[in-house]
């Protein structure tokens, strides 16, 4: 008896002690758990300290844990600290070679580092890993436009690859609301688009036939943004907002901007003022087969962004060999202004009315180009539908992060500094260089009605 007591007893202990280890166990996994999740609150509320504090006290716990150890990267990289957020990333990607999010966001820190090189390889493991890796495949384009690599194989593939993402075969629905979405101006533009091209292609018929289908459906629909019925999108085909017709633009074996023979003048202009404008930008065959491709491309895809206007980005349709010649070929004839500031967006805006208008604003670059396509005699008040720029750069403490709720702090502003303001008139293939810090906006345009009068301007972004 006194043995099967002690049997007994050596069991009750082991069981007792593989109870304790599962309630450790489960208090630990409770606590690395809780750790995460306060560590994700604070991230998201911004208090990056605290988040990274609670994110190496979860990596104390399970040391090796390769999804924590990235998020510990991204709460150190969100403090500026990017040499120290890449050995966090290196670390997850030891755990986890595969990890896609790690080699994207050590490609970001080395960018921020300058290292260009090393983080088109990182961004290229990504996409490699993640073909439909839409921030990868920017990321690349615009980091091989950066190194001079525009063309095929390079910025514009991966370009191409993000239109394809959002609107091709492949799209992965990142452009969804825009592609079951429309306003009656978009729609009614888009009718004007395809008659004009019923004109000038092989295709009359089928162009013909979508405008008046277009049409039907705007006059049923506001000019808000409107969710477009099964039945409507059905009248609007299965193609609606995509790439329906590209116009080519090759990239030219001349140039396409033109060398500047008052390039000093221009920097030293620039250096004083902060702003200049530049006539006869493109040369004529450049500003010619520009045109051509922005009024025949059905790449006006953004319409909600701003009223009254419709919009086309880097990204979404407006790259191109021409436009990445354009933007490159800038860089090296203005080398000292914008040779150490390699493009950081594109966009194409296009006026739906006349007196379309973009509102006071400041871009987020160092240096803004904005230049004109339509041509001049569209222009009804040539003394006007330019740009207006204050010269005056806002208090570098000054974080704008609402427009809207701004506005009346920037109205104020520009009353106090009327005074030193530069009104840049319209004029087709007229282009405006400014610290993109200062604020701008359109100065009362008044152009002819007519698909081909539509006031389009350009612009490109440089640095950051």
């Amino acid at each position: 008896m006194r043995r099967v007591g002690k049997i007994a007893s050596r069991k009750q202990t082991l069981a007792k002690q593989r109870l304790a280890k599962q309630r450790l166990a489960t208090h630990t996994a409770d606590e690395f758990r809780a750790l995460i999740a306060e560590a994700m609150s604070h991230f998201q509320a911004g208090r990056l300290a605290a988040a990274e504090s609670a994110y190496r006290a979860a990596l104390a716990i399970v040391p090796a844990d390769a999804a924590v150890t990235h998020n510990l990267g991204v709460a150190i990289a969100a403090q500026g600290r990017h040499r120290e957020a890449i050995g966090c990333f290196a670390d997850a990607l030891k755990a986890d070679p595969g990890f896609v999010s790690a080699h994207f966001n050590r490609g970001v820190a080395l960018t921020r580092l300058g290292e260009t090189q090393e983080a088109i390889k990182a961004f290229g493991r990504a996409a490699a890993l993640e073909p439909q890796h839409y921030a990868a495949h920017r990321a690349l384009g615009l980091l091989w436009l950066a190194q001079g690599e525009r063309g095929r194989g390079r910025a514009l593939d991966h370009l191409a690859r993000t239109y394809e993402l959002r609107r091709g075969d492949d799209r992965t629905g990142i452009a969804r609301k825009s592609l079951t979405t429309a306003t009656r101006q978009k729609l009614e533009h888009d009718a004007e688009q395809f008659l004009y091209l019923a004109q000038r292609t092989r295709d009359r018929v089928r162009f013909e036939s979508l405008a008046r289908s277009y049409r039907t459906i705007a006059e049923q629909i506001p000019d808000e943004v409107t969710t477009l019925s099964a039945t409507q999108l059905d009248a609007l085909g299965g193609d609606y907002n995509t790439p329906i017709h590209l116009r080519e633009a090759p990239e030219l074996t001349g140039r396409a901007v033109n060398e500047r023979a008052d390039r000093a003048a221009l920097t030293a202009a620039f250096d004083a003022q902060g702003v200049i404008a530049i006539d006869d930008l493109l040369t004529p065959q450049a500003l010619d087969a520009l045109r051509r491709f922005l009024l025949e491309s059905t790449i006006w895809h953004d319409f909600s962004h701003i009223e009254g206007f419709v919009a086309s980005y880097l990204e979404d349709g407006l790259a191109c060999p021409l436009v990445l010649q354009i933007a490159d070929e800038l860089r090296r004839a203005l080398p000292k202004i914008l040779g150490a500031h390699p493009l950081s967006q594109a966009w194409a805006f296009k006026g739906l009315k006349p007196q379309a208008a973009l509102d006071v604003h400041a871009d987020d670059a160092a240096i803004s180009v904005n230049f004109w396509v339509t041509p001049t005699h569209a222009n009804l008040d040539p003394a006007r539908g330019g740009l207006v720029i204050c010269r005056v750069p806002p208090p570098e403490d000054w974080q704008i992060k609402d427009y809207g709720a701004d506005r009346e702090r920037i109205v104020t502003f520009l009353e106090q500094n009327a005074g030193n303001s530069l009104a840049v008139s319209y004029r087709q293939n007229r282009a405006v260089l400014f610290r993109s810090r200062l604020f701008h906006h359109s100065d009362r345009p008044e152009f002819a009605s007519g698909y081909e009068n539509h006031r389009i301007n350009l612009t490109l972004l440089y640095g950051s």
